[in-house]
């Protein structure tokens, strides 16, 4: 997907408020730059602009990040320059004078939900510095990266953010069931040691070792086929699969190869069948082809060697909630750990609610489908002051405005967005009070639309090192 324009991205840029709902909430307008004034208390008054970078902030740019969060480093940073969509126009600048005093960056990126395919823009570093955080730059940089995306025609907005408050202050949630399973490397180990069921099936012969630069294509491969059942997972072109290994954040990419290894025939390349991203005592990203699930415990084992080499006792698996290797680290005395440990939360948020409806026609007819529901189907919510009519026909799906139906559920704005992405627990959000639904039957048709549906975004897009 082509990444926004320079023209739209230094354009206009105003805090999005979806589709109206609600009251009627002011716009700011934020032309490429404007002064505005808010200074530190104890500070005298000074002009503020809010712009859009360009490559000669870069040097200021990276001095505020380490200032206000101690990170990227200096190489690091220079890496993040090389990604294959990146533009300078890209930052969100706070400026006084010639000082950035904050900062963020949006991103442009295609993620997959299911079999569907749909544009979503993150929020990376998002950053102040300490004697203007009270003075609100932050929201404001928010605001305006919500509207820079949504201008861009993305849908989704994703954050991981060691501030939660600040979006949460924005209408964003965080992403329910971020979790992972943590456990001893000897104990892991001593689990996979353990004698396998017998099987009349004779398991594929594998051999497992690190990978070699020549074999993208492959990892490419086995990555491409787990997309289809993926929510939240993203697209990656063949220039962002070599920007990303040659960046070099990871600590080793272990592959698992059936059958011939020869490294002296280049003519006839391996078959790699699976492979794991490893990051000092985690495994960030493991897939395997299908009919190749047994290669998932061999690399889990290989991974495990070499943490115990690190001097790593214990071992992370930050793969998607429903991986069964979650049952294995269980299994050997593992448990459950939650996903924003060293402080990062998964913060999302729904910036085209029709176009994410639409989009997900095929997703919500196999639910439909599945639980014999009977189409045409019609939900009216009723969003903050608005009503918005959801219709599911055997064709088509569509949210429309409709001020004189009578109303279904009624709840707020935010928790309209979290309840379309299948980031909200239906039953414990009627409890709270946060949803109100007109009676038991709607109360199962809802369930059936909008599971419970884990966003998972595996780490090794996001490393630093």
């Amino acid at each position: 997907m082509e990444s926004a324009s320079d023209e739209s991205r230094k354009g206009r840029l105003e805090t999005h408020w979806p589709i109206g709902w609600g009251a009627a909430a002011p716009r700011l307008a934020v032309p490429d730059s404007i002064p505005f004034s808010s200074p530190p208390v104890g500070e005298p008054s000074a002009p503020f602009r809010l712009v859009t970078g360009n490559a000669g902030d870069h040097k200021l740019i990276h001095a505020l990040l380490r200032a206000a969060n101690q990170a990227p480093s200096y190489e690091d940073f220079l890496t993040l320059l090389d990604e294959p969509t990146y533009e300078p126009t890209d930052r969100l600048l706070v400026k006084r004078g010639g000082q950035i005093v904050a900062h963020v960056q949006v991103l442009d990126r295609v993620a997959w939900f299911d079999v569907v395919q749909v544009p979503i823009g993150g929020v990376q570093d998002l950053a102040t510095l300490p004697e203007y955080r009270e003075a609100g730059y932050e929201r404001l940089l928010v605001a305006s990266a919500e509207q820079a995306m949504h201008d861009s025609q993305s849908v989704i907005a994703f954050a991981r953010t060691d501030r939660p408050a600040v979006f949460r202050a924005c209408g964003w949630h965080e992403a329910q069931n971020q979790q992972f399973t943590e456990s001893r490397v000897t104990d892991v180990l001593a689990r996979l040691a353990a004698p396998a069921p017998i099987s009349l099936r004779r398991p594929p012969r594998l051999r497992i070792r690190l990978w070699r630069h020549i074999e993208l294509d492959a990892l490419r491969t086995v990555y491409r086929p787990s997309l289809g059942h993926a929510w939240g997972a993203l697209e990656r072109a063949e220039p962002y699969w070599r920007w990303l290994v040659s960046r070099k954040a990871h600590d080793e990419l272990i592959v698992a190869v059936h059958g011939k290894d020869d490294w002296g025939e280049l003519d006839s390349p391996a078959h790699i069948v699976g492979y794991a991203v490893t990051h000092g005592s985690k495994v960030v990203e493991l897939y395997t082809l299908p009919g190749f699930e047994c290669a998932a415990p061999r690399l889990l084992a290989r991974a495990c060697q070499d943490a115990i080499e690190q001097d790593n006792r214990t071992l992370s698996l930050c793969l998607p909630i429903d991986h069964p290797l979650h049952d294995l680290m269980l299994a050997s005395g593992g448990n459950w750990t939650h996903g924003r440990g060293g402080g990062s939360w998964l913060m999302l948020k729904l910036l085209h609610p029709t176009r994410w409806v639409e989009a997900l026609l095929p997703v919500f007819a196999r639910r439909a489908a599945a639980a014999h529901l009977r189409r045409p189907l019609r939900l009216v919510f009723a969003v903050g002051r608005r009503k918005y009519r959801f219709e599911l026909t055997r064709r088509s799906t569509h949210l429309v405005r409709d001020d004189a139906a009578k109303v279904d559920v009624a709840c707020p704005p935010d928790v309209f967005g979290a309840l379309l992405l299948g980031n909200l627990e239906v039953d414990a959000a009627r409890r709270d009070g946060q949803l109100e639904i007109v009676d038991e039957a709607v109360a199962a048709d809802v369930a059936v639309l909008f599971p419970p549906t884990a966003f998972w975004q595996s780490q090794f897009d996001t490393l630093r090192f």
